[in-house]
Parts: C-alpha cells; structure tokens; sequence
C-alpha cells in the first residue's frame, strides 16, 4: 500500500461516523487554541554560613636560626599547633571556594621573621555531615592543599559537597593552616610576633 492509500485507510472510517456537514459545524463552532509549555524554576539562596575559629597557629617558643615547620594535620611538634576554622550550615549542592590572604613575615613592633606557606603539608579540609555525621571524621571531604596555591578568587579551594543525601542536611568544613618559620640569626627582640592569616569562604556556584 502506497503511503497515501494508508493515509486514506486510517480517516475513511472515522469520516463515515458523521452525517455530512455535522463535522463541518463542530469545527467551526470550536474556537482555536494554542498551547506552550514552560518551565518553572527557582533559585534558592544557600543559607547563611556559620564561622567559629578554632584555633590560632602557634610556633612555640623558638631560639635565633630555628626553622620551625608546623604541619596542617596532627601530629604538631611539641609546643606547637595548626590553626583551625569551622565553617558550617553549608548547603548540599551548593559549591563553595576558600582562599587565603597569607602573610610574609611574622612582626613584634619593626623586628620580624620571616614564614612560608608553600606546601601540602601546610594545609588540610575536612568536610563532613553535621546533620548525620561526627566532627573530626573527614566522611564528604578528606584534603591535603598548598595554602599559597588559593590565594585568588579564580585559584579558590572548592569544597565539593554530595547531592545524595536529604535535603535537611547541611554540612561543616574545618580548615586547618600550618607554615614554616624561619627565625633570623642572631639577636632577637624579645616578645610575641604574630600576623593575621585571613580565610574566606565564597559562593561560587
């Protein structure tokens, strides 16, 4: 059968249904109509972050020309400890960068000493379920990073949270920074020497 022959076999049937003309004024009685699909959607803000600091980096005491390496994760040196932030409420398929803002030199007044951040071992992220999970216990996220290596927003640390779990669930990061101190030769003025390290979480997608 030619297409055409099956075109007429399929609506001669349903033309022999109605009395001639009946057809004719239904169609005209029924009034045109269009359809269009669209599609909804929403966009809903992650909720607001929530910042504990944990923990400051401490050299410990230290002696004219010590070079004194304090890692991101335990076990520290005697006397020493990383620094620590806790950044939690943070949303499943929400994704987020960390970046640093490192200093170059630690000061007490105009002495200083010189510190370095260049390395995996100077930085750890622990992410993990706060809803289901235990702090400490790296279950989503478990990273060694170079601080000095996201210190741009384009060069960010990006936290890269699981869609497969309930949509109460929020989760934390705990970032932890060590470094290396390299203390001058020589005499030294006595006191404490510090600098700020600043750390910051942005949504990027």
């Amino acid at each position: 059968m030619t297409p055409r022959g099956a075109l007429l076999s399929i609506l001669t049937p349903v033309l022999l249904l109605a009395a001639p003309g009946v057809a004719a004024r239904a169609a005209a009685q029924t009034p045109p109509q269009w359809k269009s699909t669209v599609t909804a959607s929403v966009i809903v803000a992650p909720p607001p972050i929530l910042l504990t600091t944990t923990r400051d980096l401490y050299f410990g005491n230290v002696s004219p020309g010590q070079v004194v390496s304090v890692p991101a994760r335990p076990a520290y040196p005697v006397g020493t400890w990383a620094a620590g932030a806790r950044f939690g409420n943070l949303a499943k398929t929400v994704r987020y960068g960390v970046r640093f803002t490192l200093p170059t030199q630690l000061a007490n007044g105009t002495a200083t000493m010189p510190v370095s951040w260049n390395g995996t071992q100077y930085g750890w992220l622990c992410v993990w379920n706060q809803s289901t999970g235990t702090a400490g216990v790296c279950a989503v996220q478990d990273a060694s990073f170079n601080p000095s290596s996201h210190t741009t927003p384009a060069a960010a640390l990006v936290i890269d949270l699981p869609n497969n779990t309930p949509q109460n669930n929020v989760f934390a990061a705990d970032v932890y920074v060590g470094g290396q101190l390299s203390v001058p030769a020589g005499s030294l003025k006595p006191g404490t020497y510090s600098a700020p390290v600043t750390i910051t979480v942005t949504v990027i997608g």
